[in-house]
């Protein structure tokens, strides 16, 4: 900590100099080079308030990450940007505003505001990545948590099923009952709500002749939620553990074998592991967000599980039903009731464990429509669980990194509005000249500003990118800027999410479809992208046409000229990013292939001679 302290310091004394040099810089450039040394060494001589708050702020943020046993880059990285994006936004309300004429600055304060809201997502997104690249001891390694091999509780997989494929269904169910775990003590409840006869029935036969339990229910109340607990309402009262699996998932043979020897320790509620795909080269779009999942998996949960505040990811995890019933179960006024759940767990006082290995493998979207579904769902989801449970998180005895980490996993959703305000401003400012109007901001001055600070964070969000990205094997920095794009193409859909739940809006519960249509030609692919994405093909076209247009047609000074135009086509390529995306998805969907699993029936000999050959192969 006294080490983060002093780099913080020195962080904060560079951002003024820096602040400084450029505040002074028309003076320094009418003054002989006999006075520039003097001028230089100024922020050595004279201390301001200015300094002493910058470089005491830096102080405080670099002692606060050394308690987290970050190597000096990761320290200095960290503080580093926050010193930029804090010295940044002081210069801009006390000299940069200022200089706006006063019935004008409602828009730089606005610019402003949004400048701030994503200069301090960036910061909290840099925490993470910085955490898990920089950190040098971790103290909640699941290796180093009690465990007891000999335990053997009986736990009860649920899965949720809703109109889903039969047969994706019908070999979930096979590589469950391929556990590699006393038959006695696990079984496989189907909780089906599905609307379509066929497959129930369908469902129901296979259940039976393979020893899986199928349960049915009279209405959908409460959707997947209310599903999940009807089947946990109507358990044995032996069962210790529920799994919930997707009906998608093919989960490993040791999966339980390896798992339940941690609720050894009686606080824990929760365990979870990552999710994987199997179909990760479907599409361009599944290639992509494979790589997107790394880093919530490799980066942000595991940091978060240092703190006890990850979150229960509805698939692949497996929760004590004590605790489960003791919270009331799983809300049933919620979309996202995987994550809710998380909240009132840890809030009653109950620990987790994320356990950083891959035991199971699912489907991804691999269409553009599907990935739009999944993450309109997520952001209503996750925004609702805001609105209705941040009086329980900032009112329980979580310590405070808890409940920033639950805060900061809903506010992230609302960088759409960013994007948006600031696209928003850059046009208005373009089209001023072109429509004869006068608009003025705080960078009419320094145009520079308006582009240099968001490629630099932009840089930076890059590398921080990279490296956890090295660390789950994708080591290619094209493969970073890819996910990059992945992220603004969905921008505008989360931003419509939040929206409809801050109107009030209720979201039912949608199924993501996993099963694509196949591969369309140039000409089919083009117009459904268009047809999908046409509101950012509005935006970003716009945006293009508007900075060509004040590119030819301004006659302003340079370097405004070059620098308003330009960065508007930045931002109209990240609005345009979705029907790229879209149509690439389109293109480059083959049929994937995978090896069926037997139904695990038949004499007793059979069935061992299936698990060990499920076991020889991983």
């Amino acid at each position: 900590m006294v080490a983060g302290g002093l780099v913080g310091g020195f962080c904060g004394f560079v951002t003024y100099w820096v602040g400084a040099f450029i505040v002074a810089l028309d003076d320094l450039v009418g003054k002989p080079a006999t006075a520039l040394p003097h001028e230089f060494s100024r922020p050595f001589l004279y201390f301001t308030y200015w300094e002493i708050v910058l470089v005491a702020l830096g102080m405080l943020i670099g002692a606060a990450v050394g308690r987290y046993r970050w190597r000096l880059a990761g320290v200095l990285g960290f503080v580093g940007l926050v010193s930029i994006t804090g010295g940044y936004l002081a210069y801009a309300l006390a000299v940069s505003i200022p200089r706006v004429p006063a019935d004008e600055r409602w828009l730089s304060y606005a610019l402003v505001g949004a400048e701030s809201a994503g200069l301090a997502l960036v910061v909290m997104s840099a925490f993470y990545s910085l955490d898990v690249a920089t950190r040098r001891t971790w103290l909640r390694r699941p290796a180093d948590h009690a465990y007891d091999p000999a335990l053997r509780p009986k736990v009860a997989f649920q899965v949720p099923v809703f109109n889903e494929p039969p047969q994706m269904v019908e070999q979930t169910i096979a590589h469950l009952l391929r556990q590699d775990y006393p038959r006695g003590l696990f079984d496989v409840y189907v909780a089906d709500d599905s609307t379509d006869p066929r497959i129930r029935e369908r469902l129901k036969a296979y259940c039976g002749r393979n020893g899986a339990i199928h349960v049915t229910r009279p209405d959908r109340r409460g959707f997947k939620a209310g599903a999940l607990n009807h089947v946990t309402r109507i358990l044995p009262p032996d069962v210790k553990l529920v799994s919930v699996i997707d009906a998608d998932y093919w989960v490993a043979p040791d999966f339980l074998k390896a798992m339940v020897g941690h609720f050894t320790d009686t606080s824990i509620a929760f365990i979870q592991t990552p999710q994987d795909y199997r179909n990760g080269d479907e599409s361009f779009l599944t290639r992509q967000y494979k790589r997107a999942e790394a880093y919530f998996y490799h980066a942000v949960m595991p940091s978060r599980n240092e703190e006890n505040a990850i979150i229960f990811c509805g698939t692949m995890g497996i929760l004590r039903r004590t605790a489960l019933e003791e919270v009331g179960g799983f809300a049933e006024d919620q979309i996202c009731e995987d994550a809710e759940l998380s909240v009132r767990l840890v809030a009653a006082g109950w620990t987790s464990l994320y356990v950083d290995e891959g035991y199971g493998k699912g489907l991804m979207p691999a269409t553009f429509e599907a990935y739009k579904k999944q993450f309109h769902r997520w952001a209503f989801g996750n925004v609702r669980i805001l609105f209705t449970r941040a009086g329980t998180i900032l009112r329980s005895r979580m310590r405070r990194r808890q409940k920033i980490d639950y805060l900061s996993s809903n506010l992230h959703w609302f960088d759409g509005f960013v994007v948006l305000a600031i696209a928003a401003v850059l046009t208005a400012l373009a089209l001023g000249p072109l429509l004869g109007y006068d608009l003025e901001t705080h960078h009419q001055q320094e145009l520079v500003l308006l582009s240099i600070v968001p490629v630099l964070l932009l840089i930076d969000s890059m590398v921080r990118l990279r490296l956890v990205l090295g660390r789950a094997g994708h080591r290619r920095l094209r493969d970073a800027f890819l996910v990059q794009g992945m992220w603004f193409a969905i921008k505008t859909t989360t931003l419509m999410a939040v929206v409809k739940c801050m109107l009030g809006f209720r979201s039912p519960f949608v199924r993501t479809p996993k099963d694509p249509q196949g591969r369309l030609n140039m000409p089919r692919a083009f117009g459904r992208a268009v047809r999908v994405t046409w509101f950012e093909c509005l935006l970003g076209t716009g945006m293009l046409v508007v900075g060509v247009l004040n590119a030819v047609m301004s006659g302003g000074p340079m370097p405004g000229r070059v620098l308003l135009p330009l960065w508007l086509g930045v931002y109209g390529l990240f609005f345009l990013c979705a029907p790229i995306y879209a149509y690439l998805s389109y293109r480059t969907l083959r049929e994937v292939r995978f090896h069926l699993v037997p139904p695990v029936s038949g004499p007793a000999d059979q069935v061992e001679s299936i698990l060990r050959s499920a076991r020889s192969k991983g």
